[in-house]
């Protein structure tokens, strides 16, 4: 196994609704090695969004400890987590969460203007990216103009513009047909064997099966299973 880029050991995150304290993860201990692909299966409620959110910083943890790339985040100042977001993960959502005013190759560069980086470093490797997803006619197009693929794959590239050492991909083809999810997914396994380090929340086992490394099953804030994906 290689080294690991994640290590969180118990892990919890517990909320607090109408009065009731609501468990979503449990004591959860994890340890993602860099180049792995795993996915996170279980029921909607099982924990594996919360648990993808604490590894990308989008939150931070009740009591545990959560170590990315050498860094503690539990404790991590609103700044501190703002340099990992944009320095360490890539985000991939369901709902694609694109700017429906910029042209796709604005879309995929809109991390970079965080950076700092001038406008012409910022089309050209926005435009390699889109070229690396198939979409290099569509630089020019908003998001209205293209299909559900094609603002995925514009969102994924959006992921990779800064080099992230990990992908926290949430449900990513779940608005997608078939053909379609296996384009995306095809651009994701593209992107592991290129070396990141990939988590993926998915509800389908197939798919997990076909493209993952390993999958960790999920119930009630804890893990239940965990195997090698075939």
């Amino acid at each position: 196994m290689n080294e690991p880029l994640v290590t969180a050991t118990r892990l919890t995150r517990t909320y607090h609704l109408g009065g009731e304290t609501v468990s979503a993860l449990r004591e959860v201990d994890i340890a993602v090695a860099r180049g792995d692909f795993v996915a996170l299966l279980g029921r909607s409620g099982s924990g594996k969004s919360t648990l993808l959110n604490l590894l990308g910083g989008l939150d931070q943890p009740t009591g545990g400890s959560i170590v990315v790339d050498g860094r503690e985040l539990a404790g991590m100042s609103a700044t501190e987590l703002s340099l990992y977001r944009r320095t360490t993960v890539g985000f991939i959502f369901q709902s694609f969460n694109l700017v429906t005013s910029l042209r796709a190759w604005e879309n995929v560069a809109l991390p970079l203007v965080f950076q700092g980086v001038g406008r012409l470093e910022r089309k050209r490797r926005a435009t390699e990216l889109l070229e690396r997803v198939g979409l290099s006619k569509r630089a020019n197009h908003v998001p209205s103009q293209m299909s559900g693929g094609e603002q995925q794959r514009v969102a994924i590239a959006r992921s990779l513009v800064n080099n992230p050492r990990m992908l926290l991909c949430d449900e990513p083809t779940g608005n997608l047909d078939t053909a379609t999810s296996e384009q995306i997914m095809a651009i994701l396994r593209d992107a592991h064997q290129g070396g990141t380090t990939l988590v993926m929340v998915t509800h389908d086992p197939d798919l997990a099966a076909t493209y993952a490394s390993r999958t960790l099953r999920m119930a009630d804030g804890q893990f239940v299973h965990e195997g090698a994906a075939a």
